[in-house]
């Protein structure tokens, strides 16, 4: 059942909002790969399973590894994540959850070691973007 239809009644709004994902997506410095996974955790974190659904489906086109997807939830504890893929997923889980500032800076200081200042600056607007969306989904969704 939907609450109301973000894209019907204010299609302005949505078309902002997918213009930012498409952006992301025209010639993005960061991996697909990666980025499907940084979607599916942070849409596990928020609870979207709309959103869930879709870039696990994205992840397994792009031939990602569907033994990272089963361990996502655990991925802290659980081997196969590279040192990249795991300052990434900290950083997503961090910006997701809005952490203190102090955490911000000490998981920002860890992907210097893997990524590039605009590499950064993607994978942060990747973040951002996949929580707008899981939040309009939740909001327009009611599961109960």
């Amino acid at each position: 059942m939907t609450r109301f239809a973000f894209h019907e009644i204010t299609p302005k709004l949505f078309q902002a909002q997918l213009a930012v994902a498409t952006a992301l997506g025209a010639a993005p410095l960061i991996e697909p790969v990666l980025r499907d996974l940084i979607e599916c955790r942070v849409s596990q974190i928020n609870g979207c399973a709309y959103c869930l659904r879709m870039h696990s489906d994205s992840f397994a086109k792009h031939g990602g590894d569907p033994i990272k997807l089963t361990m996502l939830p655990v991925w802290q504890s659980a081997d196969g994540f590279s040192a990249a893929e795991r300052a990434a997923l900290v950083w997503a889980e961090c910006l997701t959850r809005a952490e203190c500032q102090v955490t911000i800076s000490k998981c920002h200081r860890m992907l210097l070691d893997h990524f590039e200042e605009a590499e950064i600056s993607e994978l942060t607007c990747i973040i951002a973007t996949m929580n707008a969306w899981n939040r309009l989904g939740i909001a327009q969704h009611e599961f109960a």
